[in-house]
């Protein structure tokens, strides 16, 4: 498969072989699974050891015959045709949440990935943010009927670790992934990139999100520049305050039919990013995908081809996933939200409601052009600039 298999075995190489074991995930027996606190202390070998020991007896066995049958092959040229493919192994609806890296580092992650500007830079050609996002959403809105997004910031100066912004003040949610593009290059002027980096936060949220919409399947998709942040004096074998966060997060969202996609942009490394989509613990399905974007963009192929190749790395699995979480027995928590939303920063309030205090046309009603000329004060300080007609365009002061 050539450039194509290089980039698709970075993102997750498992999963694109032709044998049983091209699926690495395993579905528990026990539906009295209760996700549990994991030590700080517990090492890599140890998480190894509660995933692979896990046992599932024959539910196992059908649950791999499952997936090869649902095998999806990697061989496709446009968005038309995964979606096709995904709707044949059995993905029949999803929806969408979209969480974004908001942290410092993002400044500095492009140096040489985007030609040494910010990854949030905003100008004639996408970002790295932009081009996931628009690929992802053109790609799962299809199997979304109401075409409604939740889409949510964290890392920046107001969220750092611990929280997460919703793009509108009142939480409603973008009407596709055309308006979550927009209002995302709306709000970034606006906002201070901070840290540290926890996906915790926005997982939280996700599994609040499923629950307000009784159990319907979703899929929460994270764009980041890094990995969950890990201090220089974090012992080895050890977690971080943010990872340990993390892992607790994402076991607890597999008790849920919520599927999360962590698409990695902007330079890496990503080498334990891999290392922890390998190595969290057991959970009652394989709820986590992680997707180097900035490996399969950079491969020498054809604009749609790159696109078909990063979309199929990231959403092979939720045909499996789906069904997986068919198997769950729901139940609608007592305990109330995990967190709550912040509004966005005061910074992007502040631009709504300047923006909504611009003077609106009511009405359509044709301009008599030439009393327009005659109040143009560029035509009535220089009456020689009539010759021609008034086309003089004339600058208001506003806001942007």
């Amino acid at each position: 498969m050539g450039n194509q298999e290089s980039a698709l075995n970075d993102a997750h190489s498992d999963y694109y072989h032709h044998s049983p074991e091209h699926v690495r995930n395993q579905i528990g027996s026990n539906p009295q699974h209760q996700p549990t606190t994991y030590a700080e202390s517990s090492t890599d070998s140890n998480y190894r050891a509660q995933v692979t020991s896990h046992d599932g007896g024959s539910d196992r066995a059908n649950y791999q015959r499952n997936q090869q049958a649902s095998y999806i092959a990697d061989n496709y040229n446009s968005l038309d045709e995964v979606i096709t493919a995904l709707r044949e192994a059995g993905l029949e609806s999803s929806n969408l949440i979209l969480g974004i890296d908001f942290t410092k580092s993002n400044e500095w992650a492009g140096k040489h990935s985007f030609n040494r500007r910010s990854l949030h830079s905003v100008g004639h050609t996408a970002n790295p943010y932009e081009q996931a996002i628009s690929i992802i959403g053109r790609t799962l809105s299809p199997f979304d009927e109401d075409n409604l997004i939740p889409c949510f910031g964290f890392g920046d100066a107001t969220t750092h670790d611990q929280h997460v912004f919703s793009f509108y003040p009142d939480h409603r949610p973008c009407h596709g992934f055309e308006e979550a593009l927009a209002r995302y290059k709306e709000i970034l002027p606006y906002l201070i990139l901070s840290g540290p980096t926890s996906f915790a936060p926005i997982v939280n949220t996700a599994i609040d999100i499923v629950e307000a919409n009784n159990g319907q399947y979703h899929v929460l998709v994270i764009v980041a520049d890094g990995q969950v942040t890990r201090s220089t004096d974090t012992p080895s074998g050890s977690l971080s305050p943010q990872e340990q966060a993390t892992v607790n997060s994402i076991v607890a969202a597999s008790e849920y039919p919520l599927s999360i996609i962590l698409v990695g942009v902007g330079d890496g490394p990503w080498d334990e990013m891999q290392r922890f989509d390998d190595n969290i613990p057991q959970r009652a399905f394989d709820n986590f995908q992680f997707v180097n974007f900035t490996k399969i963009m950079s491969e020498r192929s054809a604009k749609e081809k790159k696109e078909a190749t990063f979309a199929l790395a990231a959403l092979m699995e939720i045909p499996i996933q789906y069904r997986a979480t068919q198997r769950l027995q729901f139940r609608e928590s007592k305990r109330g939200p995990r967190t709550r939303p912040l509004p966005p920063p005061r910074e992007v309030i502040d631009h709504d409601s300047a923006v909504k205090s611009l003077p609106h046309p009511t009405s359509y009603e044709p301009v008599d052009s030439g009393a327009a000329e005659r109040d143009c004060p560029i035509c009535l300080t220089n009456p020689k600039d009539m010759t021609f007609g008034c086309g003089h365009l004339i600058t208001y002061s506003s806001y942007s």
